[in-house]
């Protein structure tokens, strides 16, 4: 059966939309630490909302919010988006094969932010266990193995994304991953395995076993591949890493290969980590950045402080690589004037990071909804921003 389905995908998954040649002014470009779009330096505050394709791809109601959340955020001047490009659980993959269902429903989105003058940043594959749960593998077959299904499955997927967008500027970069650096080198902890994201309902398996965890240097050659295979397929758009903060031990962690070690590293460290975890030829060094899980590191005992950032800046600018904040927040519910990403916003003006996403835009059910109805300040604090 899953033959079957395969080969429905490489028969009605291969299909490109009708795009012109590409104009090389059109595309973020790199250069060195910088980053231009159309030839003048990016600096912009913009959003996240991680369901947008799933809305289009559900349809209805869902589909109609999402629209909304295109419009009103080109209307408060959030002219990028970054979203899972991808389905979270097997269950949002049945119609993978349907070239007229899945890539329709990609394609009307594409088309829906182009019209509304908003760039895309699609994360490729945002849960770590969707492809082999889907082929009924571990994590480790995905990482190891290239001939596993699940590896074959995600180069199939990203085959069809990124050469179906290749010459599309809506597309602002491409992002790998979400967090994966976050899942490396815990064996220790879970060394029965565990129960993390399994709703069997969706599709996914019973329990996660000893091979779903996974260490740096497995970790590192499988992004290098992974990019390289991007570039082949595109060489227009940037790719970035999807990446969290580096955890405070990362370096630590990965020197003890799975038996744990959590102490905090030194500056030093984690710019080695962050060199090591972002290979040529992944172009952007991502980091996340929340009150609390990354900002208390280096002396910093603050917890709305965000000085951290010039530590993650010093180090890009050794490291040669831009970088980006693809995601932050406050708790807008109990802070509602949010001075931890105020102090984050402070930070990116004076340090020059060229981009910042805040966390979940339009997005009711989210602690970290940000909306013009329901959290005026911080859209107001974010224009303002835009506007400096």
């Amino acid at each position: 059966m899953r033959s079957a389905v395969l080969v429905g995908i490489l028969l009605f998954g291969v299909g490109t939309m009708a795009l012109p040649q590409a104009n090389e002014n059109a595309f973020l470009q790199r250069k060195g630490t910088q980053l231009l779009l159309d030839g003048k330096p990016l600096r912009l505050v913009s959003v996240n909302k991680f369901d947008l394709f799933l809305r289009f791809l559900e349809g209805g109601e869902a589909k109609q919010q999402a629209v909304q959340a295109i419009e009103e955020a080109a209307k408060q001047g959030f002219t990028a988006i970054r979203f899972a490009g991808v389905g979270f659980y097997p269950s949002h993959m049945r119609n993978w094969a349907n070239e007229k269902v899945y890539w329709g429903a990609f394609d009307e989105l594409v088309q829906t932010a182009k019209r509304h003058g908003v760039r895309l940043i699609p994360v490729i594959n945002w849960n770590l266990f969707l492809f082999p749960d889907m082929a009924n593998e571990c994590v480790q077959d995905m990482l190891t193995n290239p001939d596993s299904r699940s590896r074959q499955y995600l180069w199939l997927y990203t085959y069809q994304l990124v050469s179906r967008y290749k010459n599309e500027p809506t597309i602002l970069f491409w992002e790998l991953t979400n967090e994966m650096n976050l899942g490396a080198d815990l064996e220790f902890m879970f060394p029965y395995g565990r129960s993390e994201l399994n709703p069997v309902h969706e599709g996914t398996a019973f329990m996660r076993l000893r091979r779903d965890n996974f260490t740096t240097e497995q970790m590192i050659p499988f992004l290098k591949e992974w990019a390289t295979f991007i570039k082949q397929n595109d060489p227009n758009h940037l790719i970035g890493s999807g990446f969290s903060s580096p955890r405070p031990a990362a370096q630590h962690l990965r020197r003890a290969m799975g038996k744990g070690d959590w102490t905090e590293d030194s500056e030093q460290e984690m710019e080695t980590y962050l060199r090591d975890t972002h290979p040529d030829p992944i172009d952007l060094i991502s980091v996340h950045f929340y009150r609390q899980h990354d900002n208390l590191r280096f002396g910093n005992k603050e917890e709305d402080s965000a000085q951290v950032l010039a530590a993650f800046k010093r180090a890009a600018e050794r490291i040669g690589k831009p970088l980006y904040i693809g995601e932050t927040g406050d708790d807008y519910a109990r802070r509602p004037d949010a001075p931890f990403l105020r102090n984050v916003l402070e930070q990116v003006k004076k340090l020059d990071i060229p981009l910042a996403l805040i966390w979940n835009w339009m997005s009711p059910g989210d602690p970290y909804d940000v909306s013009a109805q329901r959290t005026p300040q911080v859209v107001r604090m974010m224009r303002e921003a835009n506007d400096r």
